[in-house]
């Protein structure tokens, strides 16, 4: 789980550019406003702005799709803390509105559970919802915009997150 330090950093770093905000879901907002202030709890947030500038930016070693996924994106959400992970992990899954969302897959692996959700709008996954939750770990990151699960598997292993890869075999069912 500590791999997504690394991705933590870069994004906290791209967050530092860019104070506009956004909303999602009312119950992913309230989770979030609970615990964003906690010191407990690593936050981040990145707005439409900033992914049309990072899609813009001219990276050498990222490919073509990977900044036209970028520009997909209209909005990252995640929050991650070590601090009672089980609990806040079970704290998530009672208040969050998981039936407005539909459940792609679930690992239950040695303690660890990861769930990914999305909620689709005329056939178009406009959100996807990573929860995990492990005796060491939580973490609730919320992605929005046009998205396309391979592109976003893609986009994951790119950036070396942790259980996005799991996203690469899954075909939605049409």
């Amino acid at each position: 789980m500590k791999q997504y330090k690394k991705i933590i950093a870069l994004l906290a770093a791209l967050i530092l550019l860019s104070a506009q905000a956004f909303s999602q879901s009312d119950a992913i907002n309230k989770f979030f406003s609970q615990y964003e202030n906690d010191d407990n709890f690593t936050v981040v947030s990145i707005s439409p702005k900033m992914f049309k500038m990072m899609s813009k930016i001219n990276w050498n070693d990222v490919g073509q799709d990977v900044k036209q996924t970028i520009s997909q994106i209209t909005s990252l959400r995640l929050l991650e803390t070590e601090k009672n992970a089980q609990q806040i992990y079970k704290d998530a899954a009672r208040k969050l509105n998981i039936a407005s969302y539909e459940e792609l897959m679930t690992v239950r692996d040695e303690g660890d559970n990861v769930k990914f959700l999305v909620k689709e709008n005329n056939n178009i996954i406009s959100e996807l919802l990573m929860l995990v939750g492990s005796n060491d770990d939580f973490v609730l990151m919320s992605i929005t915009g046009n998205i396309d699960l391979d592109k976003i598997a893609k986009l994951g292993e790119t950036l070396n997150i942790q259980d996005m890869d799991k996203l690469k075999n899954i075909k939605k069912k049409k």
